[in-house]
């Protein structure tokens, strides 16, 4: 062998043991629907805007996909590993033996306001009125109909449930007259009160806890899985940390996705959502338990189950014990 050849292969060994192995350096594609077109999904969305995926080594490709069941139906075929979504549709996939765990909990906090024209003034006119929700099974279905049986109306008997689809088909359905309220939030609900409706029912302000936006993924795939998983959550949380932060930059990306330029609607918007994402967002199990409280009827299975067992916060736990979600809120901290 002569000398040049023995040190190109020399050299090339030592390239070899310095750089991570193929496997690891190479960037994990991945598929991330997300259940609503309103800034609930700021922070995944800041998140691929500021390229934080890419930091965290994860090809990400943003997918919108209305209602949480065909979200489920995704993951649990395997053409989707993991998702950003409200968990009620994860929950009850749960409650009926599918492999699902929740591993972070942006909002616990309700959101969603019921939104009328000005004949309707409170609760109790709605009895005989039509209501728009997203899917059954939903979280805006579910949560309409928690609200509704604490003003001692009766679903489906006294107020009629009717599917109308994601957040921009339930506006134009109410301002159409199609029908006679909707479940909006964020944006939506600020263009409607623009528009001389109102809220009828805030469910922000009812005793109720319940899980809004997480994220959702298989135990089968955390467990082989982790590095990816972590990946996601270090950039989600970042994006939450962005959200909850920097008002221009969320702005920005709320501008883009929901297409919006109106600077009043998308304040308002950013308003309503920015204080309610936890800085660490751990799966609670109140919000789970209340939930799965709510899916007895349907699912007499989920009286039997214990919330913990839905959640896997020890991604989580890892990021907080490291440092590095108080390191990315520390006034010099620098994107990593």
């Amino acid at each position: 062998m002569n000398l040049s050849r023995y040190h190109l292969l020399a050299c090339s060994f030592l390239i070899a043991l310095l750089l991570p192995n193929s496997r690891t350096a190479e960037a994990q594609s991945l598929k991330i629907p997300y259940v609503s077109l309103s800034p609930t999904a700021g922070p995944l969305w800041i998140a691929y805007e500021t390229g934080s995926f890419k930091r965290n080594n994860i090809n990400a490709e943003l997918l919108y996909i209305s209602g949480g069941s065909t979200i489920i139906q995704a993951i649990i075929s395997g053409d989707v590993k993991i998702a950003n979504m409200a968990p009620p549709s994860a929950i009850g996939a749960w409650a009926k033996g599918f492999d699902l765990t929740l591993v972070a909990s942006g909002v616990d906090q309700l959101l969603e306001t019921v939104v009328t024209g000005a004949a309707i003034k409170t609760a109790a006119d709605l009895k005989n009125k039509k209501i728009g929700v997203s899917r059954f099974g939903s979280l805006t279905d579910m949560a309409l109909r928690e609200a509704l049986r604490h003003y001692k109306l009766i679903p489906d008997k006294d107020v009629t449930i009717l599917q109308t689809g994601g957040e921009a088909t339930r506006f134009a359905a109410l301002t159409s007259g199609a029908i006679d309220g909707a479940m909006l939030s964020g944006d939506k609900l600020v263009q409607a009160e623009k528009m001389g409706y109102h809220v009828t029912i805030d469910l922000s302000q009812l005793p109720i806890y319940y899980p809004v936006n997480g994220v959702i993924t298989s135990r089968k795939f955390l467990a082989s899985n982790r590095d990816i998983v972590r990946g996601f959550l270090r950039a989600w949380v970042e994006g939450i940390k962005i959200f909850k932060t920097d008002k221009d930059q969320s702005l920005k990306v709320l501008a883009k996705y929901l297409k919006i330029q109106d600077r009043e609607v998308l304040e308002k918007s950013h308003e309503i959502y920015r204080p309610v994402y936890k800085k660490i967002p751990y799966g609670d199990r109140r919000a789970v338990k209340f939930a799965l409280e709510q899916m007895t009827k349907e699912i007499p299975e989920a009286a039997k189950l214990n919330a913990d067992d839905f959640i896997d916060n020890s991604i989580l736990s890892e990021l907080e014990k490291t440092g590095f979600i108080d390191q990315l809120y520390e006034p010099s901290a620098k994107r990593q």
